[in-house]
């Protein structure tokens, strides 16, 4: 699409130039928690741990943790794991001669005198691997300083970088040359949230306003946002950039003294001084236009099979609850407008004036114009009884309707023609294949003998490039779409989802809708997306430092040049990935710097700029490189490749792209066992290749796995973990402090547990979540007065998958209870999406839905254990000082959302098959 012409854009390519890297030293801390007890296996295959609470947890390569039962302390100075799965923001460690200590702010401020962090234990005050000496571009540092050690480097990074629930990189330690990445292998990137949620007791992201200043402070050449790690010069008249180098003037309005160690002495009144995330409040000058104000266009199916199925009923309901609750943003500047299609498409006058809405046909799909020129987009405050009375009237106008193919393409089209003068979000929903109109589809494209094989790629990609030329349009008027697809049959859901994908936007998919299983699911993911946190005409450039490129960027965005990303409608669910690199035949400074700019306008009219700074050191130690993987981080970036590369290739090539990045991560833990949080990598890639995004089985349609890539593409670090690695835990022996608020009013979830049958007995109930269904397994010999507590049935025999779903946690009993307050505690921990609760007893045929979740076993998408995969990935076991006893090692018992395990002594590894 050429927008060169667009004033809107050439604004934008004058306000964001250059691209910027971040890099940050995050020890990251090991992903699995304490340790839980292994049971006999529910087909009688004796269990080989010991009792619930008994042996220490293993490595996932076997190896026994030192210190006992209760295992060592978790990484990072003993920080505790939040609700997010996320660790709390780093800074403990902060001590610097001279300096006051900073006030309290929305990160956790740094102690003056606490201990270095374990992973960055100084050895004779250099850091391992040797003191690099001076080193340019520190964090807030005049020149002469330069010679600051690099655990002070490290620990300036700590207190300053952005928090990791809104920037994430895969190492915090970067390779310094082409060499040494090489050797490491390890996929270099960052997972960026910039508008994520914040964790519970964080203060708000701080504003900058530099309207006194006349402007806001950024370098003259690369224009870089001033930050935490730029270097003073001339007592503070000069600074410099730590992005390109460049030595630029301080304004007067700016200037301010430097203290004893060369930082600006006024660095703790100013956030964006000692801050990795501040929000700044844009100028006049940042706009072309006057604020966009929420606009929200629902474009609504009511073809035969939405009626029957109750999926217009479920939508209607939901748009009314949500407008009549006044939860959604913007106030009295929102705008609103209703289009409705099947074989034609309806129009809706929504005048405030009309005693009823009218409706406007237009049934001529070749020659679409709109019927009227206004009142089909109107202020809420206005016109909401009009929309109301129109909410109210739709499932009754087309009860009785015969028509059964979709006009969506058409719908799409008159949609824009509607918003084109504003921009806003558009809300498509569907129930059927679009076969008339514009952009129509043919339903026998779908082929299931394709599935499973080396062709199977072809059913995934888009017949044409007609709905993503669309979405080049709608996004050059600022217009987000949002798709809540709800067929009964293939709708080439690979087709139609571009049109979200480069919108920014998400697709939402309930195969085989009914309103009365999946209507509140769907009803709870509407409002959501509705009320949310969101932004409107954004744009986003990332920046890295010398020496460093931009290679790759994953999401669901448009990509405008080579580093502006235009994104109609930001909000807080959005994450994106980006792959970075280094520059060719250049030497990368000491310091990766990556700086990410989101520019928005926020549902109040303000035009805002979200800045999130991150720093890192380099380091050519390969030790040191290793130990510093953020495993989660990591998982994301080799997701979003394989993905890409599937598509781009087949499902063959991906899954054999996966298992050749395994193979090298188990080649660097052979070198580098001490590596522990590296050891758990295998473990996430073998439930990428063993989940239904990747398996190479039949029994996949094309529409459900184009509906997983699309989600696995936006997810965040925590809930994309969570999916590849579910969390199991035990219901029915669970402590009694579990299912019950603690000191902060958290519930305590029982422990998590190996994914394997062995971790399971015939009398148990488990729960086993993944971050979109939950699965509740009840096994044949479970306590009757446990099924009567939770279910009212005196006998498995008795039990109703279906009606124990809604029973389940509404019998008012101790165990009802505490079984319902670990349910509401899961949800609340995910969200988005809904969570369904499923009943599973033993021997039912959904049943083999929950055993392919038991990654560890082997399972449909891979015949291989854990420690055969490991076996087939190069794995080396190392001998031991002294010998543990087959099967006296528990399993590590926790999953990707929670922290803290230990680490192995050096060099010593048990055979993977001690795991068990």
């Amino acid at each position: 699409v050429n927008t060169s012409t667009s004033p809107y854009f050439i604004f934008l390519n004058t306000w964001l130039s250059q691209p910027t890297t971040r890099c940050a030293d995050m020890a990251m801390n090991n992903p699995f928690g304490a340790a839980a007890g292994v049971r006999s296996s529910p087909f009688g295959a004796p269990g080989a741990g010991g009792p619930h609470g008994g042996p220490p947890p293993t490595s996932p390569f076997g190896a026994p943790p030192p210190g006992g039962a209760g295992g060592p302390p978790p990484p990072r100075g003993h920080q505790q794991v939040d609700a997010y799965g996320a660790p709390p923001p780093m800074g403990s460690a902060y001590h610097s001669g001279g300096d006051q200590p900073p006030p309290p702010g929305p990160y956790p401020s740094a102690a003056p005198a606490a201990p270095t962090p374990t992973f960055y234990a100084t050895q004779g005050g250099q850091m391992p691997g040797g003191n690099m000496g001076a080193v340019p571009g520190m964090p807030g540092m005049a020149s002469s300083a330069a010679g600051q050690d690099m655990s002070g480097l490290v620990k300036d990074c700590e207190l300053h970088n952005s928090p990791d629930y809104f920037l994430r990189s895969t190492v915090s330690r970067l390779p310094n040359s082409v060499s040494t990445k090489q050797k490491c292998n390890v996929p270099l990137g960052f997972v960026l949230q910039p508008l994520a949620p914040l964790p519970p007791d964080m203060e708000p992201v701080r504003d900058v306003n530099h309207g006194s200043i006349g402007s806001i402070v950024r370098c003259n050449k690369c224009r870089t946002y001033i930050n935490p790690f730029v270097q003073w010069e001339s007592n503070g008249r000069r600074w410099v950039c730590n992005m390109c180098g460049a030595s630029q003037a301080t304004t007067d309005a700016y200037f301010h003294n430097l203290d004893e160690t060369g930082k600006r002495a006024d660095r703790w009144q100013r956030p964006e001084l000692c801050k990795g995330a501040v929000e700044y409040i844009a100028p006049g000058e940042y706009m072309v236009r006057p604020p966009q104000p929420p606009v929200f266009m629902f474009v609504i199916d009511v073809s035969y099979s939405a009626v029957v199925t109750g999926m217009l009923d479920a939508v209607v309901a939901s748009i009314k609850e949500t407008v009549e609750s006044a939860r959604m943003p913007g106030g009295g500047r929102m705008q609103m407008g209703i289009i409705t299609y099947d074989t034609s498409v309806h129009f809706y006058n929504l005048n405030s004036n009309l005693s009823n809405p009218q409706m406007l046909v237009v049934s001529d799909l070749e020659d679409l114009f709109l019927p009227l020129p206004d009142d089909i987009l109107v202020p809420i405050s206005e016109s909401e009884s009009s929309i109301i009375t129109l909410l109210d009237a739709l499932p009754t106008m087309f009860r009785e309707t015969r028509a059964s193919e979709s006009c969506m393409g058409s719908a799409v089209k008159a949609a824009f023609m509607a918003m084109k003068h504003i921009g806003g979000k558009m809300m498509v929903f569907a129930s059927c294949i679009p076969s008339v109109g514009d952009l129509s589809l043919k339903s026998t494209r779908d082929n299931p003998r394709l599935l499973g094989t080396d062709r199977e790629v072809e059913l995934l990609r888009p017949v044409n490039d007609g709905y993503k030329d669309l979405a080049a349009e709608l996004v050059r008027a600022q217009i987000s779409v949002e798709m809540f697809i709800a067929p009964q049959q293939y709708v080439d859901l690979a087709s139609i989802s571009p049109l979200a994908k480069y919108t920014g936007g998400d697709v939402r998919y309930y195969p085989g809708f009914h309103i009365q299983h999946s209507g509140l699911k769907l009803k709870h993911e509407l409002q959501h997306v509705l009320t949310r946190y969101m932004g409107w005409e954004a744009v986003m450039r990332v920046r890295v430092s010398r020496g460093w490129k931009i290679t790759k960027f994953y999401g669901h965005l448009f990509i405008r040049g080579h580093d502006l990303l235009v994104i109609p409608n930001c909000h807080s669910d959005q994450t994106f990935a980006v792959a970075f690199d280094m520059e060719e035949n250049v030497t990368p400074d000491p310091v990766l710097y990556v700086q990410s700019a989101l520019l928005y306008t926020n549902c109040e009219g303000e035009r805002r700029i979200r800045v999130n700074t991150w720093a890192g050191v380099t380091s050519q130690n390969f030790n040191d490189i290793i130990n510093s993987v953020d495993v989660q981080a990591t998982t994301v970036m080799l997701s979003q490749i394989a993905l890409e590369n599937s598509l781009k290739t087949n499902l063959a090539d991906g899954r054999n792209r996966l298992q050749s990045a395994c193979q090298q991560i188990v080649q660097a833990a052979n070198i580098a066992p001490q590596a522990e949080n590296l050891q758990f990598l295998p473990l996430y890639i073998m439930g990428m290749l063993k989940s239904q995004a990747f398996r190479g089985t039949n029994d996949i349609s094309a529409d459900m796995r184009t509906a997983i890539w699309m989600r696995l593409e936006t997810l965040n670090v925590p809930q994309l973990c969570s999916y590849y690695y579910p969390r199991m835990m035990a219901l029915h022996n669970a402590p009694d402090s579990c299912g019950e608020p603690d000191e902060h009013g958290r519930i305590t979830l029982p422990e998590m547990l190996n994914l394997t049958s062995e971790s399971m007995t015939q009398d148990g109930i488990y729960l086993l979540e993944d971050g979109d269904l939950m699965l509740m397994w009840i096994g044949r010999a479970v306590d009757t007065m446990a099924l009567q507590s939770l279910f009212g049935v005196a006998a498995f025999e008795q039990l109703d998958a279906a009606q124990a779903e809604e029973i389940v946690g509404t019998r008012g009993d101790m165990l009802s209870n505490k079984v319902a307050n670990v349910l509401s505690q899961v949800r609340a921990e995910r969200s988005v999406p809904l969570m369904q609760l499923k009943i599973i007893r033993c021997g039912d045929p959904l049943e083999t839905r929950f055993f392919s979740c038991l990654i560890e076993d082997r399972t449909i998408g891979l015949q291989s254990t854990f420690a055969e995969f490991l076996q087939r990935m190069g794995y080396r076991p190392q001998q031991p000082s002294s010998a543990p006893q087959p099967g006296a090692g528990a399993p590590p018992a926790a999953g990707p959302p929670h922290g803290g395990a230990g680490m192995p002594p050096p060099g010593v590894m048990a055979s993977p098959g001690l795991r068990r």
